[in-house]
């Protein structure tokens, strides 16, 4: 029964870190403490197989332990980037609209509103979660217009991490 018991409490606290690291970002900071409570786990079996004084070791052990922190580890890089690709798909269609808003006036719109109904049925929020809190200095859901022939799209993601489309090149990025 104890053998299985550290195995056990390593893949549920690392399927529980990747459960909250998905919710909530505060949640995914606490997994490298969980990367690192396993790799002391595995230094101490690994220093136990190589010692005279220990003929045997439960490499099962040792297996699970890899597993947890590999689980942990890929919870926290999904349970993080979900956020980005979230975004990429919310904005998708005000690119679109913008395109084409270029196409037929010359020029990108001062507002999203613009947009509205003729290009674009809704405008699209950086919100990753529904909630009415509005984050300062953000408005017009994350698009700005820097010329009449450049815009940008920024949200705020994580804490202070800033994810931005970049229009000439047509592609996203994550920045600090």
């Amino acid at each position: 029964m104890t053998r299985w018991l550290l195995p056990a409490l390593m893949l549920l606290g690392a399927a529980m870190m990747t459960l909250l690291g998905h919710l909530s970002f505060t949640a995914a900071l606490l997994v490298p403490f969980l990367v690192l409570g396993g790799a002391g786990l595995l230094l101490v079996t690994l220093v136990l197989a190589l010692s005279p004084a220990r003929k045997s070791v439960n490499f099962v052990t040792l297996a699970y332990l890899l597993g947890g922190i590999a689980l942990a580890y890929a919870g926290m890089t999904r349970g993080t980037s979900w956020r980005f690709d979230r975004i990429e798909e919310e904005f998708a269609p005000l690119i679109t609209a913008l395109d084409a808003y270029h196409a037929e006036t010359g020029r990108y719109p001062e507002s999203v509103a613009e947009l509205i109904p003729a290009h674009l049925s809704k405008a699209p929020s950086c919100a990753l979660e529904d909630s009415s809190e509005q984050r300062p200095g953000i408005a017009d859901g994350g698009y700005y217009r820097t010329t009449a022939d450049t815009y940008g799209i920024t949200c705020m993601t994580i804490v202070f991490w800033k994810y931005s489309y970049n229009p000439e090149k047509k592609y996203w990025y994550g920045w600090d």
